[in-house]
């Protein structure tokens, strides 16, 4: 699709829209399919595209300035009106004339040159045909005579299936044609006197022969010499022969059969030209006389179009020549050597092919607007001859530059643009392995069960204490439900539900393997987090299930006794330091207490924040409803973010292979931006509660297991440095999302200001984080900052 608007000397105001084909590259979530395995959770948009080519295309590629806009203005404009004084308009009766005379030379030429001593076409015409007479002739009354046996008979026509048409009926002594309704009809040749008796008297009668005689008959007959009944061109030649195929016979076209169309065109009553009373007053006859005259008029009308070319490529030369010359301060001609040639040259890149698709373009323009109002004046108004007038008018090989400029520029846009994503995905590609390299924030299939195995054993122990009927039948319900989205989510059949959890005994077991491994805490912190509860079905009973509180005393009493590595000091630390997380980002006296109604809300609302590692690269996706915070999930790849906002990673049920981000990891690469929109980034910053949650947990993470525990300030570090890093950009997309709301109405603009507003605070909680992470890095501890945020923000969460 070529879209061309106001292009009238500002270049600003030039639009030109092309639908461009990216090309596939494997390691994006867009490109992830049903063959990989994974689910396709997002899909190459408008805006995907839109991104790249305002963004990153616009911002590094060489692009036709406003002054190269004007130049091919200029030059389109030109030409258009030297098109529109001295091109004149397409004319078959021209055509055909100028093609008679043509032909009439040229039967005269080919006359002489075989032993024809006169100088009058008829005497040429009758030389030719006794000399070189061919076996169809014999057939003439069989195909209609004089008239029309040149058109019905397929051996007379000036093609390559006349030419084969004519070696047939040598080896086979049959006349192909067709009768007069067009029906295919195959005759025999009683004469067999030209007829070859051997193979090379048969190819000489069937190609020289034939030949020959086609020239004989193109200036008519004998007796109406250069005006009479000619031969059929190719274009002519190939309708006819397509119009005895069954699959066109029976076709009409208008209210005529085509087989009478076709004859009506070849003996010029289709296009003759007639008076006011419809009266034929000459006939325009469409045979290789005219299509030899419609490319003089091809060639007449390219005149202009050539200028065009010539004047906007020398336009570009002469402006990047004296460019070069004041850049490379030129003072003599010797001087010129320093300049590259190569830079000059008005070929082969996207300005000069952009300049030349403005100037086509330009020049269509003028000559569209020049043929309508030409045709509007001869016909007084608007009628169905102003039309045709206009058609008549108009610049046809204008047009076929024009389309082919359009499409040469466009294959070089497609080109820039996939150009410029690869160097975007190379440089994510590099953010995005670091993050996926943070193999202390990931758990592999096993890890994870383990991890809902433990909270599994904890909304057990919840339910098991709950004295209340109404309340437990809730938590039940709650727990099913629970179990049946993990299950759905990670690809698990409901056969195999059962095996997934693992047993208590199984999981103190797996525990006491694995002491003093990263894992184990990162799971234990999960757990200890884990806040049930949330709304989980997008209905009215989610209403009831957030009234519905934990009591479960689990991890403090009977997880420490079935294992010895994660203490009750470990436990309660989690919580404390969570808590003092929360103090810290937000800025407040107040006691914070962050549950999991951000992420929860995220995951389940929005389709999905999916992790997915294939190998190393993680995309965040989001849907763009998910502002809303209603309903259940968007798509049918949401991955439940149970454990208070694990994001699971997608194909989950294939043990081994794939992993999440844990334990506040996810905020570190969800806002990295591989095929991430701006939209989607908003949506991510915007949700209430959820950027503070992970960062919280990431805090925590980082003091109690990272430093305290294995004192690997190093990764506090890495970790560090990669929140840092993309803080900037984030602000940019948020200023940018804002300008969105100028053109909306009041409604869309409150929307935009509430999401806006609280993607700022979303920004300064990563700005405090990472704050918090690089003096945890030094090993200083988490403390509340109570002047960071004044008090309208200083709220519970």
């Amino acid at each position: 699709m070529i879209t061309m608007t106001d292009w009238i000397g500002q270049a600003e105001d030039l639009t030109i829209t092309y639908d461009a084909v990216v090309s596939q590259n494997n390691l994006l979530a867009e490109s992830i399919s049903e063959k990989t395995g994974l689910p396709s959770v997002i899909y190459p948009t408008s805006e995907n595209l839109r991104e790249v080519v305002e963004v990153d295309w616009t911002d590094n590629v060489k692009k036709a300035d406003r002054t190269d806009y004007l130049l091919a203005i200029t030059s389109g404009a030109i030409a258009g009106l030297m098109d529109s004084f001295f091109a004149g308009k397409f004319s078959l009766e021209h055509a055909n004339k100028w093609g008679s005379d043509e032909i009439n030379k040229f039967v005269k030429i080919v006359a002489r040159r075989n032993g024809y001593e006169g100088d009058k076409l008829s005497g040429a015409i009758a030389f030719m045909e006794r000399k070189y007479a061919i076996a169809a002739d014999s057939k003439t009354a069989d195909f209609g005579g004089g008239l029309q046996h040149h058109l019905r008979d397929f051996s007379h026509h000036f093609s390559l299936c006349g030419l084969m048409c004519s070696i047939f009926t040598q080896f086979s002594s049959k006349v192909i044609g067709t009768d007069t309704n067009g029906k295919l009809l195959i005759v025999d040749v009683a004469d067999k006197t030209l007829i070859g008796e051997n193979f090379a008297e048969k190819v000489l009668f069937g190609i020289v022969h034939w030949f020959f005689h086609m020239v004989s008959d193109m200036a008519g007959s004998k007796s109406t010499a250069g005006k009479g009944t000619g031969i059929p061109g190719p274009i002519l030649s190939l309708i006819k022969e397509a119009s005895a195929l069954p699959c066109f016979r029976d076709r009409k076209i208008g209210e005529k059969d085509i087989h009478a169309w076709v004859s009506k065109l070849f003996n010029g009553t289709l296009l003759a030209k007639r008076d006011k009373n419809g009266k034929i007053i000459e006939p325009v006859k469409f045979d290789l006389r005219t299509e030899i005259g419609i490319l003089q008029e091809f060639g007449k009308q390219s005149v202009p179009v050539l200028i065009n070319e010539c004047l906007v490529r020398s336009m570009y030369f002469l402006r990047r020549l004296n460019i070069a010359i004041n850049e490379a301060d030129i003072n003599s001609v010797k001087d010129l050597e320093n300049i590259d040639i190569s830079e000059l040259l008005p070929f082969n890149n996207r300005i000069i092919k952009r300049m030349v698709t403005v100037s086509s373009g330009t020049f269509l323009a003028v000559d569209s607007i020049d043929a309508a109002i030409k045709s509007a004046i001869k016909n007084k108004g608007i009628n169905p001859k102003t039309f045709v007038d206009f058609a008549v008018n108009i610049n046809y090989v204008g047009i076929g530059r024009f389309v082919i400029a359009c499409k040469a520029d466009g294959s070089m846009v497609a080109e820039d643009i996939r150009e410029e994503k690869e160097k975007k995905v190379e440089i994510e590609n590099e953010f995005e392995k670091g993050v996926a390299n943070l193999e202390c924030l990931s758990l592999n299939y096993e890890q994870l069960r383990v991890l809902y195995s433990l909270e599994k054993l904890i909304l057990e122990d919840d339910i098991s204490i709950t004295e209340k009927d109404s309340s437990k039948k809730l938590k039940l319900e709650w727990a099913k439900a629970w179990c049946d989205k993990l299950i759905e989510n990670l690809s698990i059949v409901q056969s195999e539900k059962d095996e997934f959890f693992l047993s208590e005994e199984e999981l103190g077991r797996r525990f006491q393997d694995n002491a003093n491994r990263t894992w184990v805490f990162l799971v234990s912190m999960e757990a200890s987090l884990f806040r049930p509860y949330y709304p989980i079905l997008g209905d009215d009973k989610d209403k009831d299930f957030k009234k519905l509180q934990n009591k479960s005393k689990y991890l403090n009493n009977r997880f420490i006794e079935i294992q010895n590595n994660v203490k009750k000091e470990d436990i309660e630390a989690f919580t404390k330091i969570h808590k003092k997380a929360g103090a810290t980002i937000t800025g407040t006296k107040r006691n914070i207490v962050i549950s999991a109604v951000g992420t929860t809300a995220v995951v389940l609302v929005s389709g999905g924040l999916a992790f997915t590692f294939a190998p190393a690269i993680a995309t965040a996706i989001i849907g763009e409803g998910a502002a809303g915070l209603s309903g259940a999930a968007l798509t049918s790849y949401s991955l439940a973010a149970v454990g208070g906002g694990s994001l699971a990673a997608g194909g989950l049920g294939m043990a081994g292979g794939t992993a999440i981000i844990t334990g506040g990891g996810a905020i570190v690469g969800m806002l990295s931006g591989t095929g991430i929109s701006a939209v989607t980034t908003m949506n991510l910053l915007s949700q209430d509660g959820y950027v503070l949650n992970e960062c919280c947990k990431l805090l925590t993470f980082s003091q109690v297991v990272l430093r305290d525990k294995i004192k690997d300030y190093k990764m506090i570090e890495t970790i560090y440095s990669k929140v840092n890093f993309r803080v900037k950009t984030l602000e940019r997309v948020v200023e940018e999302f804002s300008k969105q709301s100028d053109e909306m109405d009041k409604e869309e603009k409150k929307e935009i200001k509430t999401k806006v507003k609280v993607a700022k605070k979303s920004i300064k909680y990563l700005k405090r984080c990472a704050e918090a992470l690089q003096k945890l890095s030094k090993g200083v501890d988490v403390e509340v900052q109570y002047s960071l945020l004044p008090d309208s923000e200083s709220t519970n969460h």
